[in-house]
């Protein structure tokens, strides 16, 4: 058993750790959503299309193809081997599917506004040849305002690009990358099904810095089979050997209930929670020693980098692409699964599977299936949980600003709570009202503060008894 090295109270860790807590990618969680008829949707986009002001909007699509299967990976994703007959066709049809939601939702949510950001994501975006990708980003370009300073970024697989595609990503216009780099251990790649060398990786920032893009983002992972403190040492100094602008340093959840491709895993040689607490403190300390500044739960950036700049002006956000820039704009979300933040107003999401999404789409239906319309009470918390997550700490008087509300009164029984973790080293509370994670332990178990503010959870177990049980009402 390795000795930890940290100033974290064991047993106080030991209490928190084991419980099974939203990552709060979005609040409420989409365990509340609910199914959505097509009246229901078009009334929620008529009232962001016809806000006054209405917001500047922020694109999402969700590419789901990926050759190669990943162990570990809980996204949308269909395994399609290039060297598949069918390939071609069905990768077309999604695309064509993709490119009429495209055009329907510009003229659905207003095609005048402003479009701050677009991102890919997938599944693997790189899969699609250049003039496929080349194809749906006219589309845009045609279907959209682009603002000429948007970000405009893509998640890439160093497997999967070469310096001739990258610079042609950079030639339409794409600035930020995102290298899914996970791990770089020999034994834990081959594991999970994630085998690239660290070379290659090298070789595709030093390509990716020679095209100029702005920003270069790692994917990393801990808490894999076959991972130790020692490993993830090595990986994170290799990477910051690399000099990314950003980090997001992921914790991994094992749930091969709910995720079939985790079925796989060695579960014998995953590492346990004080370890995990070792690699995430290890990590932590690597980076700031480096010059990254820690960003909420899991993000790490350059003071200069988009994020680091988000964090000064206020737009920095928690969504399902993690910690990101574009607080306060309407992300509408394309393809298979994607979803859509109507800000101030409510979610919705289309259907997950390939051939249902593209169903609809020909039918000339919503692909939507699901969603949330924001309450007043949503919308406090959400900004609540906004701020503990992005900045480590939540302001009381920004929130009353805001709001019109009177945090201690309207959060007096959380308050009480806050008392209970001040306690427990989880938070301190300031004499101005700023409710404060700590370093070390109340960043680490920072989902365990945030949830005595989420309202579809039942808290009162801090209150009588152990402190250590947080259960859905549903």
């Amino acid at each position: 058993m390795i000795k930890l090295n940290t100033e974290v109270d064991l047993e106080v860790f030991r209490r928190y750790a084991g419980l099974s807590l939203p990552r709060h990618v979005s609040y409420p969680m989409p365990t509340w959503w609910q199914k959505l008829d097509a009246t229901e949707v078009d009334a929620l986009i008529q009232e962001c299309r016809y806000a006054n002001p209405p917001n500047a909007l922020s694109l999402y699509l969700h590419i789901p193809f990926c050759e190669h299967l990943c162990k570990f990976c809980a996204c949308t994703k269909v395994i399609l081997r290039k060297s598949a007959r069918d390939t071609g066709s069905h990768v077309e049809s999604y695309n064509d599917a993709l490119i009429t939601e495209i055009e329907r939702l510009a003229e659905e949510v207003g095609a005048d506004r402003p479009l701050r950001q677009i991102h890919w994501g997938g599944g693997t975006p790189t899969y699609l040849e250049d003039d496929q990708i080349e194809r749906i980003h006219r589309t845009i370009e045609k279907a959209f305002r682009i603002e000429p300073d948007a970000e405009i970024a893509m998640e890439i697989d160093p497997r999967t690009v070469s310096p001739a595609r990258l610079k042609r990503l950079k030639d339409l216009g794409f600035n930020r990358v995102s290298l899914g780099v996970q791990d770089f251990n020999e034994q834990v790649q081959t594991h999970v099904r994630r085998v690239q060398p660290f070379e290659m990786v090298r070789d595709t920032v030093q390509a990716c810095r020679e095209c100029g893009f702005d920003s270069v983002n790692f994917d990393l992972i801990y808490g894999l089979p076959y991972q130790t403190v020692e490993t993830i040492r090595d990986t994170v100094e290799r990477s910051i050997s690399l000099s990314p602008d950003r980090v997001a340093y992921y914790h991994y959840a094992q749930i091969p209930e709910k995720i079939a491709t985790q079925r796989g895993m060695d579960y014998t040689k995953l590492p346990n929670s004080e370890i995990k607490l070792e690699m995430f403190l290890t990590g932590k300390r690597l980076f700031e020693e480096a010059g990254y500044e820690f960003i909420g739960l899991d993000h790490f950036a350059k003071a200069s980098e988009m994020l680091g700049q988000a964090i000064e002006d206020g737009t920095i956000q928690r969504n399902f692409q993690g910690m990101t820039t574009g607080g306060g704009l309407d992300l509408i979300g394309v393809g298979a699964s994607s979803i859509s933040h109507l800000a101030g107003l409510g979610f919705l999401q289309n259907r997950r599977e390939v051939e249902d999404y593209i169903g609809c789409i020909n039918r000339s239906e919503t692909a939507v299936h699901r969603g949330k319309r924001l309450t007043a009470d949503d919308l406090v918390r959400q900004g609540v949980l906004n701020q503990l997550y992005c900045l480590g700490e939540i302001r009381p008087t920004d929130i009353e600003t805001k709001f019109g509300i009177v945090f201690c009164d309207y959060f007096a029984r959380e308050i009480g709570i806050m008392d209970e973790l001040k306690d427990d080293g989880l938070v301190t509370l300031e004499d101005n009202g700023v409710i404060r994670a700590t370093p070390n332990l109340g960043r680490v178990l920072l989902r365990n503060v945030a949830a005595v503010f989420d309202a579809y959870l039942n808290v009162e177990a801090y209150r009588v008894g152990e402190k250590n049980y947080f259960s859905a009402n549903a």
